[in-house]
């Protein structure tokens, strides 16, 4: 059970570490705009669905993010800077995800032991 509670731990660290990364960069020019939000892409540079809004609302989305980057998701980049910092995380979060499954099926294998 340990071990159970230390992955979740470890996959909700990797996400927070990944999205608060995230946008610390994408803060800088504020030209990417959120996945959820491409259909508003007319409205360059600036989106006000985002950079308008509370702390909150920006940490939950850098957080979606983040498991965006954990499933290889699109992006959206618009910088140099950007574009090679997704190609960074996302080869860093399928290496993860890798583990993370690993893991998991170790797991899986010592439960069903008697």
């Amino acid at each position: 059970m340990f071990r159970m509670c230390f992955l979740v731990f470890k996959l909700i660290l990797c996400m927070h570490l990944v999205g608060s990364f995230w946008y610390f960069i994408v803060k800088q020019n504020e030209y990417w705009i959120p996945p959820l939000d491409f259909v508003y892409a007319g409205q360059y540079p600036k989106i006000y669905r985002f950079y308008g809004k509370s702390d909150f609302y920006k940490y939950v989305c850098s957080f979606y993010n983040a498991v965006l980057f954990l499933g290889g998701n699109e992006m959206g980049p618009r910088t140099n800077a950007e574009i090679i910092l997704c190609t960074s995380l996302l080869v860093g979060m399928t290496i993860f995800n890798a583990a993370l499954f690993g893991d998991m099926a170790v797991l899986t294998e010592m439960s069903g032991r008697k």
